[in-house]
């Protein structure tokens, strides 16, 4: 079993999650016991993939699942930090235009080739 990290942080109307390490078969279920716990109902749930260097097709499932219960419980969902393989699986899968994405590459992403424009010339 991979090591994942979960940190949950809340504000207002606001809670945020930051998860570390691989989503994936075994991973996945703990994040959904926590965000199971979680009250949703008029707020938006920022979900941090910033220093997440797996997702598969596990992970978007939960994702997805997430988003339509935020949504049914008239919240929001946010993805934020998402790196090159997490963008890669959203756009493979046809999925990316159904959560709302923050801009920006992750801080410890900035250095990733993935990340850095291609010289023009």
């Amino acid at each position: 079993m991979q090591n994942l990290g979960i940190t949950v942080s809340e504000e207002r109307k606001l809670t945020t999650i930051i998860l570390t390490g691989e989503l994936d078969l075994d991973t996945c279920p703990r994040v959904t016991a926590v965000t199971d716990t979680l009250p949703l109902g008029g707020r938006t749930l920022r979900v941090d993939l910033s220093d997440v260097t797996f997702i598969g097709s596990t992970s978007l499932n939960m994702l997805l699942s997430l988003r339509l219960r935020a949504e049914a419980e008239m919240g929001s969902l946010e993805l934020t930090g998402l790196r090159h393989q997490a963008e890669r699986v959203l756009a493979l899968t046809g999925t990316r235009h159904l959560f709302r994405i923050l801009p920006g590459a992750p801080p410890a992403a900035l250095g990733d080739s993935a990340f850095v424009p291609a010289a023009e010339g």
